[in-house]
């Protein structure tokens, strides 16, 4: 009785101005899909169907149905349609946009001016807007056992797998933590150098390098564009000389589209501590500021996890003095790195 009722409350708001729009499609668990219109909800859990290939009205209990869809009938046409607010609901809705991302939920409200909220199962509040949408289908709840509409015998025609399309439940507001490690490449430039040595010389020198990046942020999402953090990382600039640097930083990121493949802005800021290495003659290391740009894709949109791949461009200030060891020379470096760094990361 509470799943009928919850049924009715849940779709007879649909009927207000449902007339309005002539895309609907029911699915009926037999197997048959019948285009056309709604007309009316019942009191005794039944739809009232206007058949598009014949016009004729008829009846169908919701117990018969699987899933409602509804189209626009024209590209130019607006949602009309008034849509589950009950917080009890259980009817599960897919909104599919143009672009083919599909979003899995509940529709909570549904605005006068086209404005569409979707909870999903992450608890985000999803909202859209009718000019994004390209279809709505609402999946029914399954009858209970021993109701005439349930098949006697499963669908042999059906593959015995059949692959789900992605859904979106990113979770656009809330802790985010991220895990990345990255190879770093490009050109180092030593400002001033100084050799200790009986024919003293000054040289300025352009290098190229490669090494690596470990960092971990933790942060929160705000919304889908605007989100903070703090993070700790560990740059290898130059493995032959042990030049490496532990950074703090502060962090920003922001997605671009709510697509199930996303791309993002990022932006690290903060200060580098350089690392001494008395094994390989470092023996005083002070580091500077550190800006690091990025742009890059979120590789999905589920709740819990997502892969990240990045690009950016890192900057960073260091010092060295360093000796050595074959020949006892003493140098002191002013470093300015200047890294691409390509990322694999893992958000969660």
């Amino acid at each position: 009785m509470i799943n009928k009722i919850t049924c009715l409350v849940a779709f007879s708001v649909l009927t207000l101005v449902l007339s309005a729009q002539s895309g609907d499609v029911l699915h009926l668990r037999s197997g048959v899909v019948v285009p056309g219109t709604i007309i009316n909800y019942t009191e005794d859990n039944k739809i009232v169907f206007k058949r598009a290939e014949d016009e004729i009205i008829q009846t169908y209990p919701l117990e018969a149905i699987e899933q409602i869809q509804q189209l626009p009938v024209a590209e130019n046409e607006t949602w009309q349609t008034t849509l589950p607010v009950a917080e009890e609901t259980k009817v599960v809705s897919n909104v599919t946009l143009n672009d083919g991302t599909v979003y899995e939920g509940y529709i909570k409200s549904y605005s006068p001016d086209g404005e569409m909220r979707v909870k999903l199962k992450s608890g985000t509040i999803a909202v859209l807007m009718d000019t994004e949408v390209k279809e709505i289908t609402y999946n029914m709840p399954r009858p209970k056992r021993g109701s005439e509409y349930l098949p006697e015998k499963p669908d042999t025609d059906k593959p015995a797998f059949e692959r789900r399309k992605p859904t979106y439940d990113f979770r656009e507001e809330g802790w985010f933590n991220t895990t990345s490690f990255a190879f770093s490449f490009g050109k180092r430039e030593r400002a001033e150098q100084f050799f200790f040595t009986p024919g003293f010389e000054e040289r300025t020198i352009t290098q190229s390098a490669i090494g690596f990046n470990i960092q971990h942020i933790m942060g929160y999402q705000f919304k889908r564009m605007v989100g903070v953090g703090l993070g700790m990382s560990y740059d290898a600039y130059d493995l032959e000389d042990g030049e490496s640097i532990l950074s703090v930083f502060g962090h920003y990121r922001g997605y671009l589209s709510k697509s199930i493949v996303a791309p993002y802005l990022g932006l690290n800021a903060g200060y580098g501590f350089a690392l001494t290495n008395k094994s390989q003659g470092v023996t005083t290391a002070e580091g500077g500021w550190m800006i690091h740009p990025e742009v890059g894709l979120r590789l999905g949109a589920n709740e819990k996890s997502n892969f990240t791949i990045g690009l950016g461009y890192r900057l960073q200030d260091a010092y060295y003095v360093q000796e050595r060891p074959f020949n006892g020379n003493i140098e002191y470096r002013n470093v300015t790195y200047q890294r691409f760094l390509f990322s694999l990361g893992l958000l969660f």
